[in-house]
């Protein structure tokens, strides 16, 4: 039972308290959180896991979201994005819209522009910035991208906030 850390993930403040059935309700705790993201994820079209299979000559692998966006976003042969929608704002993208149900009229795509701003809501670690630095500069080098996140993660934040935290009553500081 060492190897499980006691903190407010299993609701042990020190190793003697925690017990069998403590950390089994911790370990139920985490997989049906882990089933609750996946379920969150269903409606979309492309971007349901980040889980890569494997095959006979390559290893199963991690392919982060942050990364299919972004690569969904800069690949030059997809022209409309499926997960990712374009909200119209303005007279003349109302007008394309209305017109779209007659005629064939290209949404604008992400990739058109010269600045892309990235909102990670929950956070974002240093690695995620730097994988969207390298992304950036090796697919599409003359865009500027912005990432802007509600808190810079550190490693160990990203257990304690899925698992430890209560996702569906956030404490925002109001």
């Amino acid at each position: 039972m060492s190897w499980i850390k006691c903190s407010t993930i299993n609701g042990c403040a020190s190793s003697p308290e925690l017990t069998f059935q403590k950390a089994n309700i911790a370990l139920d705790d985490i997989f049906k959180t882990l089933r609750d993201i996946t379920r969150a994820r269903t409606h979309m079209k492309q971007f349901k896991s980040v889980y890569v299979p494997g095959s006979s000559t390559n290893p199963a692998a991690y392919k982060p979201l942050l990364k299919q966006v972004l690569e969904e976003i800069f690949h030059a042969d997809r022209p409309d994005t499926l997960d990712i929608e374009h909200m119209s704002s303005g007279l003349t993208d109302l007008l394309k819209t209305g017109f779209s149900m007659f005629m064939k009229v290209s949404r604008p795509h992400p990739s058109d522009h010269p600045l892309l701003i990235l909102y990670v809501i929950g956070g974002v670690t240093a690695s995620e910035v730097k994988m969207v630095k390298d992304l950036i500069s090796a697919q599409k080098p003359n865009i500027q991208v912005i990432i802007m996140s509600t808190k810079l993660l550190k490693p160990l934040d990203i257990p304690e906030m899925l698992f430890a935290s209560d996702r569906l009553h956030p404490d925002i500081g109001i």
